[in-house]
Order: C-alpha cells, then sequence, then structure tokens
C-alpha cells in the first residue's frame, strides 16, 4: 500500500504531527480529550450531538487532579476522591469515597457511553464499577488494571455488559469468515495484524486475518452479536477506524468512507497526498489542510467522502494561527486561534460544517478583526483541552477554568 494512505489514520498522523512541527504538538495538546483513561471509553461509539454555541457558560469547579466527561454532567478527581459535578451549575452532585486507598486518576475508564466508570486505587490492583450518574458502586469489579467491553482474549469475539460485568454474548470468529485459531498476541488501535475487537457506535467492529492472505472486517449487533455487515480488504492496514461511526477502507487506491454502523459506502476519494493532513469529522466528511505545519497553510477545505470539496476557508499565517482540534461537535468543527500581533492570546473557534462560516465561542476579548467571542474566558494552545460527552462539550482552559456548551437535544 502506499504509504501516504498510512496517513489517513488520525491516531497515527497525530503522533506523526506531534514528532514533525511544535506547532502541531500544541495543536494535539489542545485538542485531545475524551473524558476517560484507559484503553475502552466507548464515547467514539455514539451520534454526535448539534451544540448550542450560544449558550457556552462558565464552570466553577474546585481545584482538581483530573476532569473528564460523563453521560450526564462532568467527575473530577481531589483529594483521593471522585466527585459528580452537575455541568449546569457546578455543584457536586456525588461522591467515590476510597475503600482503602486514595483513587488513582490514571487508572479510570468511562464505559456505556459515560454512564459507569471503573476506578481503581493506588497501591491496589484491579477496578470496581460505578454508576456515573449517581456515584453507586455497581457491585462488580475485575483484578485487571484495564477492561474491555468488547475483547478476543478467549479466542472467541466476546462482548460484556459494563453494567454487570458478565458476558452478553459470544462469537465464534470463524462464522464470520475469520481465519482461527486468532492469534494471542495484543493488538493497539487496530495498528496491528491480529485480530482484534472493538465497541463501536451500535456495534462492535472486529477486524481479523481471514484463509487466503486477506482481511475480514465487520460489525456485531451491540445486543445480539449477530453480524450486521462484513466484507474482505486486502491486508492488515486496509481498515482505518475514524471518528464516531465512520471507518476508512484503504483498497485499490481509493479510500472508501463507510458508516461502521451498517457498513454502508459514504463514498469514495483518492488517497491524500503524503503532505496533506486531514482530520474525519463525524458525518464522514473530513477537515483537509495541504501541510502538516500550520503556517504553511493557505487555505482550510471540508472534503466530502466523495472527493468533492464542500467549502474552503483562506488562511492567512501571517495575521492568524488556526490550529484545528480533533473533537466535533454536529455542527462545529473546533480549532484554536492566535493572532500574530499576540501569541499569548488564544480562541476557540467553531466553523459551521455546512458552510465554513466561523463563531468566535470562547477568547479573552474582540479578535483583531471585531469579532467578539460569546464568552469572555483566556484561553492558552497548550492548556486547553476539549472534552466531549452526551450533554454536549466541556471546555478546560489554564489556571483551573472551565466552560461547557450544552448540546441542542
Amino acid at each position: 500500500m502506499p504509504n501516504q494512505t498510512l496517513r489517513e489514520r488520525l491516531p497515527r498522523a497525530a503522533f506523526t504531527i506531534a514528532t514533525r512541527t511544535a506547532l502541531a504538538a500544541t495543536m494535539l495538546v489542545g485538542a485531545v480529550g475524551c473524558g476517560s483513561h484507559g484503553s475502552d471509553s466507548d464515547s467514539g461509539g455514539r451520534s454526535v450531538a448539534d451544540l448550542d454555541l450560544g449558550a457556552v457558560r462558565t464552570l466553577r469547579l474546585d481545584a482538581n487532579d483530573t476532569v473528564g466527561v460523563t453521560s450526564t454532567g462532568v467527575y473530577t478527581v481531589a483529594d483521593g476522591k471522585i466527585y459528580g459535578i452537575d455541568y449546569r451549575s457546578g455543584l457536586k452532585s456525588w461522591q467515590i469515597q476510597p475503600p482503602t486507598a486514595p483513587v488513582d486518576k490514571d487508572r479510570i475508564q468511562v464505559l456505556d457511553s459515560g454512564k459507569v466508570l471503573l476506578a481503581g486505587w493506588q497501591g491496589t490492583a484491579g477496578l470496581t464499577a460505578y454508576d456515573a450518574e449517581t456515584g453507586v458502586q455497581l457491585f462488580w469489579s475485575t483484578p485487571n488494571d484495564e477492561w474491555a467491553v468488547a475483547d478476543d482474549a478467549t479466542g472467541q469475539f466476546v462482548h460484556t455488559d459494563p453494567r454487570t460485568g458478565q458476558q452478553s454474548w459470544t462469537v465464534d470468529p470463524a462464522t464470520v469468515g475469520c481465519a482461527t485459531p486468532l492469534s494471542k498476541d495484543s493488538p493497539a488501535l487496530f495498528d496491528s495484524d491480529v485480530a482484534t475487537l472493538a465497541a463501536g457506535p451500535g456495534v462492535d467492529i472486529f477486524r481479523c486475518p481471514a484463509p487466503g492472505g486477506r482481511y475480514r472486517i465487520g460489525g456485531l449487533d451491540r445486543a445480539s452479536g449477530k453480524a450486521v455487515w462484513q466484507r474482505e480488504v486486502p491486508d492488515e492496514r486496509s481498515f482505518l477506524r475514524a471518528t464516531g461511526r465512520i471507518g476508512l477502507v484503504v483498497s485499490d487506491g481509493s479510500v472508501e468512507t463507510v458508516d461502521t454502523s451498517n457498513g454502508k459506502s459514504l463514498g469514495s476519494r483518492e488517497p491524500a497526498s503524503d503532505k496533506e493532513f486531514h482530520i474525519p469529522q463525524p458525518d464522514g466528511s473530513a477537515l483537509t489542510l495541504d501541510s502538516y505545519v500550520f503556517s504553511e497553510d493557505k487555505e482550510m477545505r471540508l472534503t466530502e467522502p466523495g472527493g468533492a470539496t464542500r467549502w474552503t476557508v483562506p488562511l492567512d499565517a501571517t495575521k492568524e494561527q488556526i490550529q484545528p482540534l480533533t473533537v466535533s461537535g454536529g455542527n462545529a468543527i473546533f480549532a484554536l486561534m492566535q493572532e500574530r500581533s499576540d501569541a499569548k492570546k488564544t480562541w476557540l473557534l467553531a466553523y459551521d460544517p455546512k458552510n465554513g462560516k466561523r463563531t468566535v465561542v470562547i477568547g479573552p476579548g474582540p479578535t483583531a478583526a471585531g469579532e467578539k467571542p460569546t464568552l469572555t474566558m483566556g484561553l492558552e494552545v497548550a492548556g486547553t483541552r476539549v472534552y466531549d460527552g452526551p450533554w454536549g462539550v466541556l471546555v478546560a482552559g489554564p489556571g483551573n477554568t472551565y466552560a461547557t456548551i450544552p448540546a441542542t437535544r
């Protein structure tokens, strides 16, 4: 496969960018935020909500060690405890008291679209499950320090209920065209050549070697394990998971965008050039720049799954530095902006996926062009993180400052 197709893979491209330029590295620091720690957050599986950009508001939180997003609010870790926070008022709604030792802030996983928290304690092996809406213990735990809703560790495709810790179903990989037995090597982010299963949008997405040297991909219904869709692809790197329900199938010199909830094709285009930077969007489009070095980009455009350009926005690096983020709302593509005249000031912008019109959502004051932010709040490129959840978006700025952008539904 041509090397440029590897750059269609968002996680790999992100780390490649970080090693290329300091500018891109700061973009990633500002962009990454999933509201969970560990390897099995299923946040990418849910539908992406439209956001009420005009309703952005400050959220006041106590000093904390870490913060994340649940299905109905925010959680923080402070004083060795986990607190549930109402995202509207900032008031504490529940707390999880450590049983024997302080919580390990690096061993918290968010499951079931933000409805379940798995927490580990410092110096203690294993994880304990809690209801993320109430903080009530769910009375199941695991001795492992990481836990997966979907896995293939037993040689079968297995789905486990995150509310009970019990297996919901198992599927023999041979019945969906996989070569068995499955390799016991540990996969990572669909980058290896072994079988793997991961939580997706209403389905568990699998990829496995097939007889004849090809690979099999598909989706198993989350409730029953029944195969919803499946197909063969040329090799292990032909299937790339993107954002939300979106996946990319790279084969025969084309990049096909697929809806991983049902396997339907949304369109095909030519592979990106070696220099181009693509950020897949929830509707299957991709925010596209001609270079990884943002100061070199003359325009930013939204590319349809079929390759057509939906809109183009000119960029002038002599006036503004635009750094796209990897978190999006259904009606907002986020980016951070700094003005060359004062690099200490940062604004959060939202571009409309329909037409490219930009809204200044958060910032220290009006831009040089006279655009007033909806919410006045100081931001920093390296210190800003954006977390998405079912209820909306949490923006974490420097110095324990926060803002929320609620969903419209």
